[in-house]
């Protein structure tokens, strides 16, 4: 994973005024520290990144580096002191998504200048101007390229019968994010994974699950085990497909009698084993969920939201959550049936409580990033519709007013509002915030 970072210099000359800050000879150590903090801050961070870094004092030299990263993902470019004479301009011209960095006494004068015309323009730029480059906002935006590239590198397995309508997905998913799906005829899937798993590596797991819950109101201990089976099934698929987070389109299959298990538990344990585990194979939440794991190393709760407006609550639920929605903190959880006994070995996860959440769903088939904003504040354990049920507090009324396009939304805990809104920009896609009043 490569991504160049330029830094904008000066041309300098003994004795000139090259700027804010000055010239000759102070300027070239001050800017030399700079450019070694800041890489090793990005080096010691981002670990699977390659970072290439150029210095840039004319837009010659940027037309040169443009030439040479032409394949990359976008840029970095980092303005230490005006003036540059239109080589800051060159990059953000290009049409890749860019990240434009000031040292704000140095280049904060051009930053305001060319950043403000960048959105004026309408160009996929996102810009932050600090006096302390190797601060914790700035990596957080830098980061936002190292999610764009991982996508890139990304694959998602869907398990379905619906086959024709997951390559039309496909199609969008790689063309607007990069994103590669794996298509799997859930027939074939029984056959090769489900069928093959070993029984006694399935009733440990099953056992295990039962043996770590706070409860266990599954009264049919079975289909304890049949989620354990399919989860083995689950993990080998992944490993043979070299693929990151997985997709079992669970209901149609389960309908169709094509598969007897459900798989929330097996999603439970899969987040825990370092994948992306996504319900009812929703190519929308899959994209989300990665987005989040990508930037922010964050689980999410993909949820059906209903509204209780007299209480000004939002019920978040579905059939099972990660149990490590938080860092270093395991949530207890209830295997039990859902939907009135319909559905069996569902989750009841205990989220975490008096935080703060956001909600979000990226949907590149419409090319919106929809977002909003609560605060958990219970759970509910019933067998009322899906088990998990998170409840939180947020603007119901507007919620009811702007929602639009789909039902899913993925819940994070933190406010990751400005991280997608980036995104949003970095891609080209509209924000709409859900929980804002029109007006």
């Amino acid at each position: 994973m490569r991504i160049p970072v330029v830094f904008i210099v000066p041309e300098t000359s003994p004795g000139s005024y090259t700027g804010a800050l000055g010239g000759p000879p102070l300027i070239s150590d001050w800017m030399s520290r700079e450019v070694s903090k800041f890489t090793y801050r990005l080096k010691s961070e981002l670990p699977s990144v390659e970072v290439v870094t150029y210095i840039v004092k004319n837009p010659e030299e940027a037309k040169r580096v443009v030439e040479e990263e032409r394949g990359s993902v976008g840029f970095v470019v980092v303005i230490l002191h005006c003036w540059s004479g239109g080589a800051t301009r060159v990059f953000l011209e290009t049409g890749k998504p860019a990240i434009l960095v000031a040292e704000a006494y140095g280049g904060g004068g051009e930053f305001l200048l060319e950043y403000g015309r960048a959105v004026s323009e309408g160009r996929p730029v996102v810009g932050v101007s600090v006096r302390n480059l190797d601060s914790d906002i700035v990596l957080r935006k830098v980061k936002l390229l190292e999610v764009l590239q991982r996508l890139r590198e990304t694959r998602v397995l869907f398990v379905t019968i619906n086959t024709e309508w997951f390559k039309n997905i496909a199609r969008v998913l790689k063309e607007r994010l990069g994103v590669d799906s794996i298509i799997v005829d859930g027939r074939d899937f029984v056959e090769k994974y489900y069928k093959s798993v070993d029984e006694r590596e399935a009733e440990r797991y099953a056992s295990k699950w039962i043996s770590e819950a706070r409860g266990v109101l599954e009264d049919r201990v079975g289909e304890v085990f049949k989620s354990a089976k399919l989860y083995l099934a689950m993990k080998r698929a992944l490993e043979d497909y070299k693929a990151q987070a997985i997709a079992v389109d669970c209901i149609s299959l389960y309908d169709a009698r094509v598969l007897d298990a459900w798989p929330c538990l097996g999603y439970m344990q899969l987040w825990l084993d370092g994948y992306v585990a996504v319900c009812e194979a929703d190519p929308l939440s899959a994209v989300t969920l990665l987005v989040a794991w990508y930037l922010a190393g964050k689980p999410g709760f993909i949820s059906d939201p209903v509204l209780d407006q007299e209480r000004g609550e939002v019920i978040y639920y579905h059939c099972y959550a990660p149990i490590n929605m938080v860092k270093d903190k395991r949530s207890a959880y209830t295997i039990t049936p859902a939907h009135l006994y319909l559905k069996r070995a569902s989750v009841q996860v205990d989220l975490p409580v008096d935080e703060e959440i956001t909600a979000v769903l990226v949907n590149p088939l419409e090319k919106v990033i929809l977002l909003h904003r609560g605060r958990a504040v219970k759970n509910e354990l019933s067998v009322h519709a899906c088990a998990t049920k998170l409840i939180a507090k947020s603007n119901v009324e507007a919620l009811a007013k702007n929602w639009r396009y789909t039902w899913h939304r993925v819940v994070f805990y933190g406010d990751l509002v400005e991280d997608f809104k980036d995104l949003a920009t970095l891609l080209g896609f509209k924000v709409v915030r859900e929980d804002e009043n029109a007006g």
